[in-house]
């Protein structure tokens, strides 16, 4: 079963390929701008029904209805919370979204890719309660990543005492933020920015935050093992840069390995192992093109620079990521699974082998003949596999073996 409104965003996603990579052009990765809102509000792109892949899996709707999920987030008691790039934080409860949206979260700068984006629990959650969202805040002309913490109340509805604990670097367009958060096993805190799509080359800048990756403490301060914590060869929350847009993040702890995968312009999306101070070359070395497709650069590899762990040519726009764990994929253990939106080869999820070292061993696309852009994709505290459409009317899903 196909929706009609995913016809339509394929059908739009095409035209966008043909289209120089300049602005006002939305990038491929993410071509569900207010043209393909339209669409998807005349086709209506619901189904109350589970729907049966060709590969045998059963996707059964959790949540429907919901404004570009974004990032879905378990809490303790099994419940979910999904952002809305629109700026608000949903509760779905004993298999219901509730109507009203979290209180007490901060405004955002809604337009284009900018909105709210992940968030990510305190590991002291069960006692201080305490939750990071990532947004993008300012106006059009000034605008940039951010992060606030909040306390969120006992039943859900509320988030309080929200205050700011990073400002990313200012800029005046409103795509790349990146957005994605995780937890390090000492506390810290990792944040991933985009390089804001005009200001690619400041990404081989360490001296700025565009198309980095943050290492902070909860507090807003910066651990003093960072690897420019003086100051003198970058900015002192920097981790990692030569960064374009990371929109996938996890933390594997048994290999004690952070991976984070990236939307290259037309082609060269990347699987990476993020390491300290690691460069991982945008713009200087890429994979791929422009979307008009003229040459960014003739180098793929360069001294210095990282090489990805996979690349994806022709792209799949990644967006979303989990480590699986658990007994009802027990088979996937240690696996990855990447949500693919609209690129070229996207519209499907992304099953990444791994051995016990970390090396891949393969990949599977999964549900591929279903044509559905997946913005999100989760483990559940259940073990079950939940992934997050990436369209206005959008849905989440809980992923079974068609048995």
């Amino acid at each position: 079963m196909k929706f009609l409104a995913l016809t339509a965003s394929a059908l739009i996603l095409a035209a966008a390929c043909s289209q120089p990579d300049s602005e006002p052009t939305t990038p491929v990765e993410d071509a569900d701008s207010s043209a393909v809102e339209s669409e998807n509000a005349e086709a209506g792109d619901a189904s109350p029904e589970a729907i049966i892949s060709e590969d045998g899996f059963r996707l059964t709707p959790v949540a429907e209805g919901l404004e570009f999920p974004w990032d879905m987030l378990f809490l303790p008691d099994g419940s979910m919370l999904v952002t809305e790039r629109s700026g608000a934080i949903r509760l779905v409860r004993d298999g219901e979204l509730l109507p009203e949206p979290v209180a007490g979260t901060p405004e955002a700068h809604v337009n284009a890719q900018g909105g709210y984006f992940a968030m990510a629990l305190d590991p002291d959650f069960a006692s201080n309660r305490k939750l990071y969202l990532a947004f993008a805040k300012g106006t059009a002309e000034e605008n940039t990543t951010a992060v606030v913490s909040g306390v969120l109340s006992d039943d859900a509805s509320e988030l309080t005492d929200v205050q700011e604990i990073f400002t990313g670097a200012p800029r005046e367009t409103s795509h790349h933020y990146g957005g994605r958060l995780a937890f390090l096993p000492d506390g810290t805190l990792i944040i991933t920015l985009g390089e804001g799509f005009r200001y690619m080359e400041e990404a081989q800048n360490p001296q700025n935050y565009h198309g980095t990756i943050v290492r902070l403490n909860t507090d807003g301060s910066f651990p003093e093992d960072n690897p420019f914590i003086d100051g003198e060869g970058g900015m002192p929350g920097v981790w990692s840069y030569g960064h374009r847009n990371v929109q996938g993040l996890v933390w594997d702890e048994a290999r004690e390995t952070l991976w984070a995968h990236e939307h290259g312009p037309k082609g060269g999306d990347e699987l990476n192992r993020i390491e300290a101070g690691n460069n991982y070359g945008w713009p200087a070395i890429t994979y791929g093109v422009n979307y008009d497709g003229t040459i960014i650069t003739e180098d793929t590899e360069a001294p210095g620079m990282e090489q990805p762990v996979v690349k994806w040519v022709p792209s799949i726009a990644p967006s979303g990521m989990a480590l699986v764990s658990g007994d009802v994929w027990s088979e996937w253990d240690g696996d990855l699974i990447v949500g693919a939106m609209n690129g070229p080869r996207g519209q499907k999820l992304v099953h990444i082998m791994l051995d016990e070292e970390g090396n891949v061993t393969g990949q599977a696309d999964l549900m591929a003949d279903l044509e559905i852009p997946f913005r999100d994709v989760a483990i559940g505290p259940d073990g079950n596999l939940y992934a997050a459409t990436a369209n206005m009317d959008g849905v989440v899903y809980r992923i079974d073996r068609n048995e």
